[in-house]
């Protein structure tokens, strides 16, 4: 039921190795290197205490470290484990090394390698950066799980000395190297593309279901363009395939990610122009196994022969054992990797059969139950799974094969408990679109056989749907969930059921993958459609992450904080934690890290009450479920909550961030950095970054990003290439946001072997919207607008001058009563625009000494001398007519006087 666990630990130290077995009158012993315990006093000289279900070393030493079995052993044979091995924790000096001149250009990412000693366990790496001391990721220093440090858009500020360190997590153990490496930031004004990290192709191996990182660092001016392909196709995010910088990430890998991964770097400069590192990658995995018995009913003198399939990489060694006694080749016995053949069985070939398996992954072991009997007799010979092969049930005839499990449930009713929760196998993720593949082992049965699973599905979301319920007979491991719709998440809730009742539920969620056109089923001879076999990899890990959680208010000191669980992943939640922060009040120090709020919250319990808070300070909360497996990541944080017991609430800031940096990393990103100053201690809870394109004048375009309060940096990605952006920044809290800082104007780089074709050389037919200005062609643009509308300026504002020019020569000639000259029009006839805007037309006025002051001309021609009407001669001649000929001769005199305006 439970095998020892292999350990490390420091000499001196404790260890606890445990073992138990069913039925509980099974007899526990132990081995050490394949020595009997227990026997000649042995464990008492090497001062190992044996006690029910467990072997304790009071105290690490060389002579206890070793392979440790436990063996359960009753009348109807005995059964071993697979070793655990316990070692002693250890850290090697440092290899002497020299120190090392690290250059790289500026803006591009640098990388400080660490040889890490020999350690066991793997040892924690932590770098000395600006006499400060990381172990974790911060800032722009992201620490690898190789062990390097890479400083992302690397600039004169990171320049200096840098010195790694090794920490042993069990010996408490710290190391430091005895070399500095030295970073020197250059500025190039272009430098093909190269690749820093790794300096060669390299194999690497990955644990299937483990997270893989494979590294590619590039250097170059421009900032080189890293891409990643597998196999010569092209790698994009999708599924469980991400990246970080330039990095790839695959969080859960499975076999089909084995292959050879090619990291080609590129900007444009040099030849050939492309660096390329290559990668081989193997998935490996602990072994599987699985044992038959292949003859039915075998009596005294047959042959019998068992088969042993083996599944595991790299491929596992094999050893068979009766009764957990090692099987040697013999007349008696054909023992190969495969097979176990037994000749000429008699009834000292009774018991258990064990197939065990190992590699340096882990190891595992299947058995079958033998039983034989003189000719005439119906034996009982039957595969037993781990939880049954210790039992002495004998049937009075033999088992029949058959698809439903027949057990009367009267006559062991009573010895039994329910069935544990079964382990769901299958991935959380699936690449097929309308169905998916739910596998599953059994975990211990309570006792009796597995009756039936029943299985519960549903779509999750806003609005939760009807449960789908299958029964599926207790001898099937997986269920295949059809007509489930694209690209959506689905929750299953699974129980094993035996006589006992319904068992404890294992809970999970997947998410089906989306629906790709160009897919097509392959037909089977039968006419069906087959649909491609997915293969679900053993997946073993703690609950997913509840969901975000919410808090509200309690008291002036305590808070609630409530919570949705999410799937367990195969083994049942036994408990909940949650966390809080404080957040980063500024001038006070920074904030502080996540702290436990309440541990060993029973699953059934969705909310909890956190008492104890500071008045008038702000926390943030987040969750995570425990099970058998550990602790499930961290749920997202909570929203900013305050606790509303001082006398005010906080003022909202003054003065907003400065920022003191601002840099395109490439053609899409922009990376700042900024520092903040407050005014009375005000504490603040974030940052909003606002950024708009440089040639937008509308509010409304500016796109906002929100930054946690206790972070001073910030990436900015989606931008478009070679575009100018104004930047400025806010802080906020609950009372409200900050002043503007400064603006900042930053333009993003350039593609990348960017080809400008024209429209008579370009194959490709130009866009409806026309040619899009570069940011760097405004200042032309403007200057050009200028002057072209000064230019209109003056020819309007020089035609009016014109007009009234000639206006006013022809005003003279009329009032000396002179023709003018080259006029087609009769003597004395004129036209002329009044200042009250009325034309007229007529003689020259016969009283010479009427003056101008002296006359207001009146409509239809009249003019009213000395307040007296008068008719002027040839006024009223087709008055109807008059519109259209007063604007005739308007024409005639704006042509006639543009072109005395030109000469």
């Amino acid at each position: 039921m439970e095998e020892p666990l292999s350990v490390v630990q420091k000499l001196g130290g404790s260890v606890t190795l445990r073992c138990s077995a069913r039925p509980a009158q099974a007899q526990i012993s132990w081995r050490l290197n394949g020595r009997e315990l227990g026997g000649g006093g042995e464990e008492a000289e090497l001062g190992l205490l044996l006690q029910p279900g467990a072997l304790i070393i009071p105290s690490l030493s060389n002579s206890t470290v070793g392979r440790y079995q436990c063996i359960a052993s009753t009348s109807a044979g005995a059964r071993a484990s697979v070793p655990a091995n316990v070692t002693a924790a250890k850290l090697r000096d440092f290899e002497p090394d020299d120190q090392q001149e690290i250059e790289v250009d500026e803006g591009n990412t640098a990388v400080i390698e660490c040889h890490l000693p020999e350690s066991q366990p793997k040892a924690q790496v932590r770098y000395s950066v600006k006499q400060e001391w990381l172990e974790t990721s911060k800032g722009n220093y992201l620490i690898m799980p190789s062990g390097n440090l890479q400083i992302a858009n690397a600039t004169q500020e990171d320049e200096g000395p840098y010195k790694c360190a090794a920490y042993n997590p069990v010996t408490q153990e710290v190391k430091t190297s005895s070399s500095t490496d030295r970073l020197r930031i250059r500025r190039s004004t272009s430098e093909a593309a190269r690749i820093i990290y790794p300096p060669a192709s390299r194999s690497m191996t990955v644990r299937k279901g483990h997270r893989l990182v494979l590294e590619c660092v590039a250097s170059g001016t421009p900032t080189p363009q890293v891409t990643w392909a597998k196999n010569g196709r092209n790698l994009q995010p999708q599924n469980n395939t991400r990246f970080l910088l330039s990095n790839l990430l695959i969080d859960a890998v499975g076999e089909s990610d084995s292959g050879t991964y090619a990291c080609h770097a590129h900007n444009g400069m040099g030849s050939p122009g492309t660096a390329t590192v290559l990668y081989d990658v193997q998935v490996i995995e602990a072994p599987k196994v699985r044992v038959e018995l292949q003859q039915q009913d075998p009596v005294w003198g047959d042959t019998v022969k068992f088969t042993c399939q083996v599944q595991g990489n790299p491929t596992p060694t094999v050893m068979w054992l009766h009764n957990a006694q090692p099987l040697s080749p013999s007349s008696h016995h054909r023992v190969s990797s495969q097979t176990l053949r037994v000749l000429n069985v008699g009834p000292q070939d009774d018991g258990v059969y064990q197939c065990m398996a190992e590699n340096w992954v882990g190891g595992a072991q299947a058995a079958a139950r033998l039983l034989t009997g003189p000719s005439g007799r119906l034996p009982l010979i039957r595969p037993m799974s781990p939880d049954k092969v210790l039992r002495e049930l004998i049937p009075a005839r033999p088992v029949v094969p058959s698809a439903d499990v027949l057990v009367d449930c009267s006559e062991i009713l009573g010895k039994i408990s329910p069935a544990e929760a079964p382990v769901i196998l299958s991935q959380p993720r699936t690449g097929t679109a309308d169905y998916y593949e739910l596998i599953w082992e059994p975990r211990h049965d309570g006792g009796a056989p597995v009756l039936e699973y029943i299985i519960k599905y549903r779509k999750a979301g806003d609005s939760l749907g009807e449960w789908t319920i299958k029964n599926i007979s207790g001898f099937e491991n997986k269920l295949t969930l059809a007509r489930l719709q694209p690209a959506s998440l689905y929750e299953v809730e699974m129980a094993a059921k035996n006589c006992a009742g319904l068992g404890q539920p294992a809970m999970m969620t997947f998410r089906t993958g989306k629906v790709l056109c160009c897919i097509v089923g392959r037909k089977s001879p039968g006419g069906t459609v087959e649909r491609p076999r997915q293969v679900a990899p053993p997946r073993l890990s703690p609950p997913e992450a509840p969901d975000r959680p919410t808090v509200t208010t309690a008291s002036e000191t305590s808070a609630y904080v409530t919570w949705i669980p999410r799937g367990n992943r195969g083994f049942p939640i036994q408990c909940f934690r949650v966390e809080y922060k404080k957040l980063r009040k500024e001038g006070g120090g920074g904030g502080s890290e996540w702290e436990v709020a309440e541990d060993n919250i029973a699953p059934s319990r969705l909310s909890v009450q956190i008492k104890g808070l500071d008045k008038g300070t702000s926390y943030k909360f987040r969750v995570l479920a425990v099970n058998v497996l550990g602790a499930s990541p961290p749920s997202a944080p909570s929203k900013a909550y305050t606790v509303m017991g001082s006398s005010q609430t906080n003022l909202r800031p003054v003065d907003g961030p400065y920022i003191t940096y601002a840099e395109a990393i490439n053609e899409t990103t922009i990376i700042l950095k900024w520092t903040y100053s407050p005014v009375n201690n005000t504490p603040i809870y974030g940052f909003y970054i606002y950024y708009r394109p440089t040639d937008s004048d509308n509010d409304s375009d500016y796109k906002r990003d929100v930054v946690d309060g206790d972070r001073y940096w910030h990436a900015i990605t989606g931008l478009q290439p070679e575009t100018a952006y104004d930047i400025k920044m806010q802080c906020y809290n609950e009372g409200g946001v900050s002043e503007y800082g400064n603006v900042v104007i930053l333009e993003t780089k350039a593609r990348p072997n960017q080809k400008h074709t024209t429209p008579e050389t370009s194959s490709h037919p130009p866009e409806t919207g026309g040619p899009v200005p570069r940011p760097s062609d405004l200042p032309y643009l403007i200057v050009g607008v200028v002057v072209l509308g000064a230019l209109v300026f003056i020819i309007v504002a020089f035609i009016p001058f014109c007009l009234w020019r000639a206006w006013a020569k022809q005003k003279q000639t009329s009032d000396m009563c002179f023709p003018p000259v080259a006029t087609p029009l009769p003597s004395c006839q004129y036209t002329m625009v009044p200042l009250q805007g009325m034309a007229l037309v007529g003689h020259c006025p016969l009283d010479s000494r009427l003056t101008p002051g002296h006359a207001v001309y009146a409509p239809k021609g009249e003019y009213t001398a000395n307040g007296k009407h008068h008719c002027l001669p040839g006024l009223h001649q087709n008055t109807h007519s008059q519109p259209l000929t007063d604007l005739v001769i308007i024409i005639y005199l704006f042509s006639r006087t543009s072109k005395q305006c030109l000469s």
